[in-house]
C-alpha cells in the first residue's frame, strides 16, 4: 500500500475522533484536538519512513495553522451556543484535523511520492 493512501485514511479516522470529540461541551477541547493534531503529523511522518518529534510536527502543523486558529476559537465559541453551535463544534474540530492531516500528507507527498507504507 502506498503511504498516501495509509496516510489518507489516517487522517479520515483522526478527524472522525475530533468530531467525536467536539461533542464533549467542555472549555478547552480544542487543546486535545491540537494534541491530536501532533499525533496525526508524527504518525503520517513515520508511514513515510520519517522521524519527526512532536517539536518538529508542532512547525510542520504551522503550514495550516492561521486558519486552524480560527477554526478552533470558533469551535470553543461555538460550543457556549445551545444546539446550533454543539452541532457545529464537531465538524469544525474535525475540519481542522482534517486541514493539519491533508498539509501534512501534501509535504511529505512531495518529498517521497513513491513511499510504500509497511506496517
Amino acid at each position: 500500500m502506498l503511504a498516501r493512501e495509509h496516510c489518507q485514511q489516517l487522517v479520515m479516522k483522526y478527524a472522525a475522533g475530533a468530531g467525536v470529540g467536539g461533542l464533549i461541551p467542555v472549555p478547552g477541547t480544542s487543546m486535545a484536538v491540537t494534541a491530536a493534531e501532533v499525533k496525526l503529523v508524527v504518525d503520517i511522518a513515520a508511514a513515510y519512513g520519517e522521524r519527526i518529534d512532536d517539536s518538529g510536527a508542532v512547525k510542520l502543523i504551522g503550514l495550516s495553522t492561521v486558519k486552524n486558529l480560527g477554526v478552533k476559537a470558533l469551535g470553543e465559541a461555538v460550543g457556549w451556543v445551545p444546539l446550533l453551535g454543539w452541532a457545529a463544534r464537531p465538524a469544525l474540530y474535525a475540519a481542522s484535523v482534517k486541514a493539519v492531516g491533508d498539509a501534512a500528507v501534501r509535504h511529505y507527498e512531495a518529498l517521497r511520492p513513491d513511499a510504500i507504507y509497511s506496517h
